[in-house]
């Protein structure tokens, strides 16, 4: 799939990380892993996406992290030129999953910038928690984090795109493999 024509300035990415082929916590269950929902990519592979052919010079990117490849995410986005900032949402699924040292239950939504924070900013008091019940449906995100995002950076000033999408939203453009995503298309 090619990304959009477009130039965005703000960018929301749930990339679809390689756990290693982990299915589950043990890595025999075939119902939790990201890989057993849909094709996964490689750190590198990641790395190859040119996010910066769809960037605007100064502009925002949200990307969803769990907490193991933090380390991942975080030179990800380096190399798409982008500089770590801090984590802008943490979601608490409000249900416990084994990890190898703590149960997890929830999962971070950095924030890094490519220049500086785009202009025509919206609010700026948007809480960084949000406790609410996950989907039963892999990987999708909480509606409410869009929209805090939404009111930070408002449509009438700027572009959006959500990258690897579960589904399409009013006001965003979207780039993935979701077969909802591409039925829209």
């Amino acid at each position: 799939m090619e990304f959009p024509d477009k130039k965005y300035s703000v960018l929301y990415i749930d990339p679809p990380w390689d756990y290693k082929g982990q299915k589950a916590h043990n890595g025999t269950t075939a119902t939790g892993g990201a890989a057993t929902h849909y094709p996964v990519m490689t750190l590198d592979e990641l790395k190859a996406l040119d996010i910066k052919s769809i960037s605007e010079q100064n502009c925002c990117m949200f990307m969803w992290i769990g907490s193991p490849l933090l380390d991942q995410a975080i030179e990800l986005g380096k190399a798409w030129s982008f500089k770590f900032k801090t984590v802008a949402f943490v979601w608490h699924k409000e249900a416990l999953v084994p990890g190898y040292y703590t149960m997890s239950s929830c999962e971070l939504c950095l924030v890094f910038t490519r220049g500086t924070i785009p202009k025509n900013r919206g609010t700026r008091n948007e809480r960084q928690f949000l406790s609410e019940k996950r989907s039963k449906r892999h990987s999708e995100k909480p509606h409410e984090i869009r929209e805090r995002i939404n009111r930070m950076f408002p449509a009438e000033h700027h572009n959006k795109i959500e990258l690897f999408a579960r589904h399409q939203s009013p006001g965003w453009d979207t780039y993935g493999n979701d077969p909802e995503i591409q039925d829209q298309s």
